[in-house]
């Protein structure tokens, strides 16, 4: 579960506001990367570095080792491909970020208030995980 909370983390909105709230260096790292549009290269796992990116220059996704979050990185990039996605939950967020429905399919509460609070811009107080709450308080400003 805990691989899936920072595979949805490290794909989600972050803004700069939160990014000092996040204790996991690589996460915190991918938030003012993804602020700042440079820092990518201060991530240490794989994956995630170059997931970061896939978003802040539009190249990377096809280094992503990991075949969901290769495929989360295209579908946020291109707008669709989510279907492409095994990891339920994971798929959900996809189809909720870039189609605007999905989240309530999605099975972890905290993950799921997350990705409606990213729709309707509230709902942050209700995630128990610090840093999904951090995140999540910086993507509803």
């Amino acid at each position: 579960m805990r691989a899936i909370i920072l595979i949805l983390l490290m794909f989600s909105g972050y803004t700069y506001a939160s990014c000092e709230n996040i204790k996991d260096d690589d996460q915190r790292n991918y938030c003012r990367a993804q602020e700042s549009g440079s820092g990518c290269d201060n991530i240490k796992n794989d994956d995630m570095r170059n997931a970061c990116r896939g978003e802040t220059t539009g190249s990377g996704c096809d280094n992503i080792h990991d075949n969901d979050q290769r495929n989360l990185c295209n579908a946020k990039q291109s707008g669709n491909g989510c279907d492409n996605i095994k990891n339920d939950d994971m798929r959900n967020a996809c189809k909720g970020e870039t189609g605007g429905s999905g989240c309530d399919n999605i099975r972890d509460d905290d993950q799921r208030n997350l990705c409606k609070a990213k729709q309707n811009g509230h709902g942050c107080d209700n995630i128990k995980n610090d840093d999904v709450r951090n995140q999540c308080k910086a993507v509803a400003q």
